[in-house]
């Protein structure tokens, strides 16, 4: 009895292994689709670009060097493409805040030196020094002012 089941068992087992080995031998094929997707399967589908993937040659490749030769590489795929778009724009809104930052605090220093004092000289870029009047300084102080509360506290 004893005997009978450890055939049994190395039978099943033997079996097991074998079939195993079967499916390892399956034909497994690459494609990239339209938006530039790779996909694995195991038909072809009718598709035309599709590769052969040898399991047993390609074992220990690379992933970079198992990319088809049919691959147009000079055009980066819609991924790709995507990732760049989302940098640039984040970029673009690092860049306005940077600005609006500077402006923030140019407009601020603007405030500190016009609020407390009535009497505000101004020197000009060709060295002449002038007297800010009244309503010149209120009228830079208010758009100074309307600046940051629109821009800065937020």
């Amino acid at each position: 009895m004893r005997i009978t089941t450890i055939l049994v068992t190395i039978l099943i087992a033997t079996s097991v292994l074998m079939a195993t080995d079967a499916m390892a031998e399956d034909e497994i094929y690459r494609w990239v689709d339209e938006n530039g997707v790779v996909h694995f399967g195991d038909r072809t589908e009718g598709r035309a670009d599709v590769e052969k993937i040898d399991l047993k040659a390609d074992s220990d490749i690379s992933p970079s060097s198992s990319a088809p030769a049919s691959t147009d590489t000079s055009q980066p795929s819609y991924a790709q493409q995507r990732r760049d778009e989302r940098a640039k724009t984040r970029k673009a809104a690092a860049e306005k805040e940077k600005g609006l930052a500077e402006g923030c605090a140019h407009h601020r220093q603007l405030v500190s030196q016009l609020e407390p004092s009535t009497r505000v000289m101004v020197r000009y870029e060709d060295g002449t020094v002038v007297r800010m009047d009244d309503n010149e300084r209120l009228k830079s102080l208010a758009e100074s002012k309307a600046f940051i509360a629109e821009n800065c506290n937020k």
